[in-house]
């Protein structure tokens, strides 16, 4: 009988692609990767982690919580709230978060952290896949940190007068690797600039333009899919979009309905939709799925694909039923690992998106906080090493 090895590399990576795509969990994917050499190098490729990832949005990153930063320093400027999703068993997030070793006080960081009744040395700027992207108050240099590893990478100030805006584009498949997008102001011109930088080579480039004379909302905060970072604008009636694959810069109308209710941007995990923009919001206690699709006249055309059932009911079965149960709506503060996050007012809530389980998140007052996802990143590190020239017959 021929041995095995030859058999398996006769294959290819393409194939052994489409074989381990369809792996019903990541632990099946895991268990193939180590059999042999040539499953690790093909489960090892960046774009085939990225479309895994998007098969299976709930199950592959790890959900610790939700990073709570406060604008008053006695009560501290940076804390994590570690929540157990709806669709997780008996292990907690909370102890998980308890026992990774992370330093979500950030006191690894150069100066000091975020913590403290002082004035703060840190800015906290995105959050994405496990990381922060935070600005030296002092210096105006920034790090991108991990807490859980105790890592941070120190990034140079941006070659910009004024920044208007920032975005971390983290990488679904490489834990290593990440992107920094920095809006700026040309002061001549007007136009709206866009400063890139990658972790492979830890230097700006300014790689785009539009002209745009409105600047991002109050608070906006970017979003992320698609391989492109999304922040709204003043008004509510468009959105800046900036493509990494690309480095293009463009301006999309947002729908009506959307234009007074927070969202955020989702990838769906359809490989037919990678090129549709998909946002996701509440409006009268119902989720709402919107799809936007470019046309031909580079404008794009937006969808209603998905309500989901009235939340009111349930959710002054959590809460005392009051005045302001029923004037404040639920914003969606982001979307990960298929949970969608909401505030109202002072108590937060998450939905499972795929069993549209509620559930009410333990009782912190966040009505002033700025509120962040916050999830290790998949996968783990032994399929993100790159292998130094396997063999084809897996020894």
């Amino acid at each position: 009988m021929a041995p095995a090895a030859p058999v398996v590399a006769a294959l290819g990576d393409d194939l052994l692609r489409e074989v381990f795509v369809r792996l019903p969990t990541p632990a099946d994917l895991l268990r193939a990767a180590a059999a042999c050499k040539p499953f690790l190098r093909a489960a090892r490729s960046a774009p085939f982690l990225r479309r895994f990832r998007r098969r299976h949005p709930s199950s592959c990153p790890r959900l610790l919580g939700c990073i709570l930063l406060f604008p008053n320093p006695r009560r501290g400027k940076f804390h994590l709230l570690p929540i157990s999703p709806p669709s997780s068993s008996s292990s907690s997030a909370a102890s998980a978060a308890n026992g990774c070793g992370g330093d979500f006080a950030l006191s690894f960081l150069p100066g000091g952290g975020c913590l403290g009744r002082g004035p703060a040395t840190w800015e906290h700027l995105d959050c994405r896949n496990g990381r922060l992207l935070l600005k030296n108050m002092g210096s105006q240099d920034l790090a991108v940190a991990d807490p859980v590893s105790r890592r941070c990478v120190s990034l140079p100030a941006p070659p910009t007068g004024r920044a208007v805006g920032y975005g971390l584009f983290a990488d679904h498949g490489d834990s290593s690797e990440f992107r920094v997008v920095c809006l700026s102001r040309d002061a001549a011109s007007g136009e709206l600039r866009a400063l890139f930088l990658s972790s492979g080579e830890l230097s700006w480039a300014d790689v785009a333009g539009v002209q745009c004379q409105t600047d991002l909302a109050a608070g906006s905060r970017a979003m992320q899919a698609n391989r492109s970072l999304y922040w709204r604008l003043d008004g509510g009636e468009l959105m800046m979009a900036f493509s990494t694959a690309s480095m293009e810069f463009s301006v999309l109308d947002l729908p009506p309905d959307l234009r007074e209710l927070s969202f955020d941007a989702i990838d769906r995990g359809e490989e037919e939709d990678v090129n549709v923009l998909h946002l996701i919001t509440m409006r009268g206690f119902c989720i709402e799925v919107w799809a936007g699709t470019v046309d031909g006249d580079s404008g794009i055309a937006w969808r209603r694909v998905e309500k989901s059932v009235r939340f009111h009911k349930v959710l002054t079965e959590m809460i005392n039923p009051s005045v302001d149960s029923y004037q404040h709506e639920l914003d969606v503060i982001g979307v990960a690992a298929g949970v969608v996050f909401l505030r109202q007012w002072n108590h937060l809530f998450s939905i499972d998106l795929e069993t549209m389980r509620l559930k009410m998140l333990p009782n912190k007052d966040c009505a002033e906080a700025l509120i962040y996802p916050y999830t290790i990143v998949w996968p783990p590190s032994f399929l993100n090493q790159q292998d130094k020239a396997p063999d084809e017959t897996g020894n």
